[in-house]
């Protein structure tokens, strides 16, 4: 005998009009990972005027994200990080979405990783030599700012070429301005409103900064020829299917390659630096690794399949910092899982900050441990027990330049110097557009014998 699914998941209670919203902007990390603990596998709750549901259970992740992906668009929430992102690959749905996909592909492919990661190892070199001042002189650096630096020079020269200093440096306060206003109306109680402030009027000027160099790289390279090996050149050169790209279309997946390109990475290599920095046995392991492999030489993009305890300790960040903690879908159709009916427009929260954690999967999910992901290891998970790229037919397009470009970074940097945390400081993960430590990470730069 069938049983009829239920009409809600049970989940905690919250207040009139804005729901469980107070109690989630205090801590949400905190609430998700409780209210996961409380509830199960599967809970309801009403966060603001939206009925949501929290899902954490490996195989209901895999059902959203790639067996029923279908069935899921994006909808409501992405419009909080439209103006960012355009109408681009990370908010569009449907046919639009899938032409899209096809359109943006070609540029992303294997032959493109030896001129990206080209421009990671020249940036990489540039700021290890700026360090090297930082490091005689004993003054300390914040890894956040640091990696958010180079990151953003990274990215834009992997879009556009060879970028002056002064027009990156410009490009880079503007997307600061912009991804901290979105970032800070998150968890805004007035986040839904568009109000004439003071930080609102920077966030415009800020946009219309972007929107201006990006138009005007596009224009160029209509105009004559697309800088070699750069993303914009792929972006034309691609094939796609059938309509050809239009320039507004270009403008938005470049907008969204600058943003999303450099706010997760930088995030990721801040945590990176982090973790080293308080697990001595960890950083040892890995300096000596990167010191055998290379010998205090640049990486090569070839010899990356031998990094093996870097990439190990790089998945394990991610693992237990995943720079896109929280995503969201909503249904276009009524939906049943796990016994529960999902209904057409409610929102689907998927986090791989509680999924990582989830005490079924990941034995003692606290602790940092690099050999989680061995190979044999990794083969026993479930599908999609571990997602920091999202999964399924949206995984993240620029997934592979993302894992090149720490691995380069941290086998670089990690031959060099050693970043030590200020005594004292207290880090704790920030859960916004991405999961940042908060609120910096103050280290003293050691220069280590190869360099």
């Amino acid at each position: 005998m069938s049983i009829a699914p239920s009409q809600r998941a049970a989940g905690p209670t919250g207040y009139p009009f804005v729901g469980v919203f107070p109690r989630a902007r205090r801590d949400p990390l905190g609430f998700f990972m409780e209210c996961a603990r409380c509830y199960g596998d599967v809970l309801s709750m009403r966060l603001g005027p939206r009925q949501v549901y929290l899902l954490s259970h490996p195989d209901h992740v895999r059902h959203v994200l790639q067996d029923n992906a279908r069935a899921y668009a994006k909808g409501p929430p992405a419009t909080r990080v439209r103006g960012l992102f355009g109408d681009s690959l990370t908010v569009v749905d449907g046919n639009r979405w899938r032409q899209r996909r096809r359109q943006v592909q070609p540029a992303f492919q294997p032959g493109q990783h030896a001129q990206f990661a080209s421009v990671v190892t020249l940036a990489t070199q540039e700021m290890l030599e700026r360090w090297r001042s930082l490091a005689e002189g004993s003054e300390p650096v914040d890894a956040v700012t640091e990696m958010r630096r180079l990151t953003q020079t990274i990215i834009i020269r992997a879009c556009f070429g060879d970028i002056a200093t002064a027009e990156i440096e410009a490009l880079g306060h503007s997307l600061d301005v912009a991804v901290g206003h979105v970032d800070r109306r998150l968890w805004s109680a007035l986040g839904w409103l568009e109000i004439p402030t003071l930080a609102a009027g920077r966030y415009r000027r800020a946009l219309r900064a972007i929107d201006a160099f990006v138009s005007q790289k596009v224009r160029e390279a209509r105009r004559t020829t697309p800088p070699p090996g750069s993303l914009l050149a792929a972006l034309l050169a691609s094939p796609g299917a059938g309509e050809p790209v239009t320039d507004a279309d270009l403008c938005d997946e470049l907008k969204a390659f600058l943003v999303a390109g450099q706010t997760t990475t930088a995030s990721a290599l801040a945590w990176t630096w982090y973790v080293l920095s308080e697990r001595s046995a960890v950083r040892a392991q890995l300096e000596e690794e990167c010191r055998t492999l290379f010998g205090g030489r640049a990486p090569g993009v070839e010899m990356l399949p031998r990094l093996d305890y870097t990439r190990r300790v790089i998945e394990e960040v991610l693992r237990l910092y995943p720079p896109t903690w929280l995503t969201a879908r909503t249904p276009v159709e009524d939906d049943t899982l796990a016994g529960y009916t999902i209904p057409a427009g409610g929102i689907v929260l998927l986090s791989p900050y509680v999924t990582h954690r989830h005490p079924a999967v990941w034995e003692a999910p606290e602790v940092f441990d690099p050999d989680r992901f061995t190979p044999a290891r990794a083969a026993a998970r479930p599908t999609l027990a571990y997602f920091p790229f999202g999964g399924g037919p949206r995984h993240c397009i620029g997934s592979a330049f993302a894992t090149t470009e720490m691995q380069l970074i941290v086998a670089s940097v990690a031959q060099h110097y050693r970043l030590a945390l200020a005594r004292g400081v207290s880090v704790i993960p920030a859960a916004g557009l991405t999961l940042r430590p908060s609120p910096a990470l103050p280290s003293r730069l050691h220069r280590l014998c190869a360099g």
